[in-house]
């Protein structure tokens, strides 16, 4: 066997030629995960302003449902609830509970400070009465500015609701 001598004097061994990242690579790299956060941040408002205008969806119904289940409470006096209503703030110190909540008159009042209230000072109702005395049928329109704060040129955003009483 032959036996080799031991060299000495020899350096490390070389590096090889990708030893890691250049700083192109590294600002892509940034470039790549700026996008991908800007797509997200873009995502999350995206997600606030429909969760938001559902919310809105969501009351509207409430209230319609709330009216048309006065009315139906209230048949003889049916006709006294047709007409627009207007959202309307309620007077200083009060809610917009009242005491004689039986009477039509009361109801729509309430009706428009909770329209204040809880769609905004924009928000409208308007109710139609229609039909003969034994089978009347109703119509409750809401609309409100929720279309509007998203778009300039929005006409607000309307829920209708139909039935016979």
């Amino acid at each position: 066997m032959k036996s080799r001598p031991f060299r000495r004097g020899r350096g490390p061994a070389r590096a090889s030629k990708v030893a890691g990242f250049s700083l192109i690579e590294v600002l892509i790299s940034l470039l790549v995960l700026g996008l991908g956060l800007l797509g997200l941040a873009m995502l999350q408002t995206t997600n606030l302003r429909l969760a938001q205008s559902a919310n809105s969806r969501t009351t509207a119904t409430n209230l319609a449902y709330e009216l048309m289940d006065n009315i139906r409470a209230n048949r003889m006096l049916a006709s006294n609830y047709g007409g627009e209503i207007t959202a309307a703030a309620p007077a200083a110190g009060t809610g917009c509970s009242t005491s004689d909540a039986w009477n039509p008159v009361a109801q729509k009042a309430e009706f428009a400070c909770k329209l204040h209230q809880q769609l905004g000072t924009g928000a409208k109702a308007n109710v139609v009465v229609g039909g003969d005395k034994e089978l009347k049928s109703v119509t409750i329109t809401i609309n409100w500015a929720d279309d509007k704060r998203w778009r300039v040129d929005g006409t607000g955003t309307e829920f209708v609701v139909e039935s016979k009483l």
